[in-house]
């Protein structure tokens, strides 16, 4: 099952999570380099201890 369903965020936060440092949400790449393996023990501590708010940044109008 993907990750973004699990944690119920979208595709584009799961990256914004992988692309922070620390990555919020650690991964590895796979033998090929194409896909990005996340581990379910990460899923379940980030289920378990939130670090960051859900949802976009939206510029103030």
């Amino acid at each position: 099952m993907a990750a973004r369903k699990l944690l119920g965020i979208s595709h584009t936060t799961i990256y914004e999570y992988m692309r922070q440092s620390p990555p919020v949400l650690p991964y590895r790449r796979s033998e090929n380099g194409w896909h990005r393996l996340i581990l379910g023990s990460d899923i379940i501590f980030l289920l378990d201890h939130p670090q960051v708010k859900r949802g976009r940044k939206r510029k103030n109008r």
